[in-house]
């Protein structure tokens, strides 16, 4: 026995590395908000998501605590309103972020992943020139007719009772 032992004395046994997992899935967009998790605890989050907003040119104009969740209220360039919110989720984080009122997907999940390269959880990345951006159009009005003739009938019509062909 001591000889084994004189023999594993130099020897390191390699074995499973248990490195926390640094994005634990990749941020997704649904119903208007990018959402991605991080594993780091929100103080960390939130300390590292001003300046990921400054990098995409957005202002910030409040934060507000709601029992264990935070929300952070911000506005574009083109004057768009930009809510973030913080949430813990069993030892990690998990970040929403809704631009405009219809979303913006490029623009939602660059928020998401700016705070990743500001955490060092993601690969380094420039800040872009211009950040990516693709409004969501409005569902509630047409598209494609132009006004004149959206409102044609209503302009021909000399009470509201007639019925134009």
């Amino acid at each position: 026995m001591g000889v084994v032992l004189a023999a594993l004395a130099g020897c390191t046994i390699p074995g499973p590395r248990f490195e926390p997992t640094p994005t634990l899935e990749k941020p997704a967009f649904g119903a208007g908000r990018g959402v991605g998790e991080l594993a780091r605890p929100p103080a960390e989050v939130l300390g590292v998501l001003g300046d990921a907003l400054q990098d995409l040119k957005i202002t910030e104009t409040s934060r507000a605590r709601d029992g264990l969740d935070f929300r952070i209220n911000a506005r574009t360039e083109d004057d768009r309103s930009v809510q973030v919110t913080v949430k813990p989720q069993k030892g990690n984080t998990r970040v929403a972020c809704r631009v405009g009122w219809f979303g913006d997907e490029p623009l939602s999940l660059a928020v998401i992943e700016r705070i990743g390269v500001r955490l060092g959880t993601r690969p380094p990345a420039a800040i872009p020139e211009t950040p990516p951006s693709r409004p969501a159009p409005n569902p509630f009005f047409a598209k494609g007719a132009p006004d004149d003739e959206m409102i044609r009938n209503f302009a021909d019509a000399p009470y509201r009772g007639q019925v134009v062909p």
